[in-house]
């Protein structure tokens, strides 16, 4: 077959050209799942909040979902939150307040 034929072309993946708009848009997806788990869970991940633990312990800052998996899946009884390097569980909370 000529070198020219069109069928049988070779196909060439151009890896490098998306790879910054492929991650970014994973980074975004996976922050809306994470949003979506937290709203499930009743928590507002991602803003400013006030926590107190039934320890006594207050947190203030942001709050996330310690969730480091590439596709978070938690459940009420066994998600950890975090604020700052702290780390706790949905057991442990005495109070949330969101602060806008």
């Amino acid at each position: 077959m000529p070198p020219g034929d069109a069928s049988v072309r070779q196909l060439a993946f151009d890896f490098a050209a998306n790879i910054t708009d492929g991650v970014s848009l994973w980074r975004e997806q996976r922050q809306e799942a994470l949003r979506r788990l937290g709203i499930e869970l009743g928590f507002p991940v991602g803003a400013n909040c006030e926590i107190e633990l039934k320890s006594g312990l207050v947190l203030r800052g942001r709050l996330f979902l310690r969730e480091e998996d590439f596709f978070p899946v938690a459940r009420r009884d066994s998600a950890m939150l975090r604020i700052d390097d702290v780390d706790f569980s949905i057991a442990e909370i005495a109070s949330c307040i969101r602060i806008d």
